[in-house]
């Protein structure tokens, strides 16, 4: 059965009802809808809905609260079949119902599942259709904590769908598809430096090394700024490879194992150099003789 009703909470908050279109509800509701979806199988007790919505108020005054806004609901909507259904003592929502979040979330979560659970293909198309429909934050204008946690959720998964995707296009070479995801993710996340690698290469297999050493100063400058840290040595070898220039000589430990060796090794070829250089010279004034 197609859904009755289609709510979008990422971005900008909206309700649709299937054949008429989009429906005006008062933004005093949006509170009790996004609360609706925090919870498993998109329902709860009134109390702890009132409780939670209103915590200044007394039970009695939350809940009365709560009735007005499903009222409020209600008379916006001109029907009885609204979004938001009575069970006893227990609210929930509708039961055929489509939400961006919940499809956002079902796809990535998907497509995020160990590799070899699905055909490439099928991964890639599940995380481009998944990011498409995350247009802005979970219900952004609302601080309660419910909807700050959902809201922190819904960004982490879209942050490793962006990278998941630009991972598996970089894998399947096709570097200009790389670009875009790999680039928001470096907005997002400007610490991820598994991000900035990813559009270091993707700039540079698409004929833009400069764009690509550039990358790897704004993420040395970001590290140094933020963390006071430098980058890790994984993406400053790729930084020398994509710009030519051979790696740095290993740092030895004075003391260490390492070290007494090279010190006897060295004085082993000092040695034999002079041994070398010996022979030779009597060599030479043999000849002459």
């Amino acid at each position: 059965m197609l859904p009755n009703w289609s709510i979008s909470v990422l971005g900008h908050a909206s309700l649709l009802f299937s054949g008429s279109g989009k429906c005006e509800i008062p933004a005093s509701v949006w509170p009790l809808i996004g609360l609706l979806l925090c919870q498993p199988g998109y329902r709860a007790n009134r109390g702890q809905i009132a409780a939670a919505l209103w915590p200044d108020k007394d039970d009695e005054g939350a809940r009365h609260c709560l009735g007005t806004a499903i009222w409020r609901l209600r008379r916006a909507l001109g029907r009885d079949d609204a979004p938001v259904e009575a069970e006893d003592d227990t609210l929930r929502l509708a039961p055929h119902l489509w939400v961006d979040a919940e499809a956002f979330a079902l796809r990535v979560t998907r497509a995020l599942e160990p590799r070899g659970a699905m055909p490439r293909p099928v991964r890639a198309k599940l995380l481009r259709t998944g990011l498409r429909l995350y247009r802005g934050e979970f219900l952004g204008d609302m601080l309660a904590e419910w909807a700050l946690l959902e809201r922190e959720r819904l960004a982490c998964l879209r942050l490793d769908a962006l990278h998941a995707l630009a991972t598996l296009e970089a894998e399947d070479g096709h570097w200009e598809a790389v670009v875009a995801p790999a680039r928001l993710l470096c907005g997002l996340e400007p610490l991820r430096e598994d991000g900035h690698r990813l559009l270091m290469e993707a700039y540079a297999a698409t004929g833009n090394r400069a764009l690509a050493l550039r990358q790897y100063r704004l993420c040395a400058e970001i590290l140094e700024r933020e963390l006071s840290v430098d980058p890790m040595p994984e993406t400053s070898a790729l930084a020398r490879r994509l710009a030519g220039s051979p790696p740095p000589p290993p740092v030895i430990e004075t003391g260490g194992a390492a070290f007494t060796a090279l010190v006897a090794t060295r004085a082993t070829l000092v040695d034999t150099i002079g041994s070398i250089d010996a022979a030779l010279e009597a060599s030479q004034a043999e000849m002459a003789t």
